[in-house]
């Protein structure tokens, strides 16, 4: 039987901090410039997402995205715009806005292309290429 009284073990609090000690590595803090994009679909647009897209366009768009990330961000530079290349659509020109992490200071976005000239838009972060919009329905912007 358990005596009745003071509990004799003392309550000590621990913080998360307590729990994660780890040394930290210098090497880590220098993220990699890698030559070639990757692409994150983090930020996209609802209006512009890819539940807006048939099973035709989810296709055409992942393999374009493979394609994309084999080449390097100089051929990407060099080739047509409607091929593997991108061109420039300036922010200002765009009916939607574009998330708060995009700054005042961005004045446009890289448009690829993929099923049928199809945009979709991305803003590159040295060689991260958030996927801001998916242009299927040629609604984000004058087209001309």
């Amino acid at each position: 039987m358990a005596k009745k009284g003071k509990n004799k073990f003392k309550k000590t609090s621990i913080t998360p901090s307590d729990l994660f000690k780890y040394e930290f590595d210098d090497s880590l803090a220098v993220m990699p410039n890698y030559d070639y994009p990757v692409f994150c679909f983090k930020h996209l647009h609802p209006d512009y997402d890819l539940k807006n897209c048939d099973s035709d366009e989810l296709t055409a768009l992942m393999h374009q995205l493979a394609n994309l990330s084999k080449l390097t961000w100089q051929k990407l530079t060099l080739t047509q715009r409607h091929g593997m290349g991108s061109e420039k659509i300036y922010i200002s020109q765009m009916a939607a806005n574009c998330p708060d992490f995009i700054t005042e200071d961005v004045d446009f976005l890289l448009a690829f292309r993929f099923i049928g000239k199809k945009p979709f838009l991305v803003h590159r972060n040295r060689f991260i290429c958030h996927v801001l919009f998916i242009d299927n329905k040629f609604s984000l912007y004058n087209h001309g």
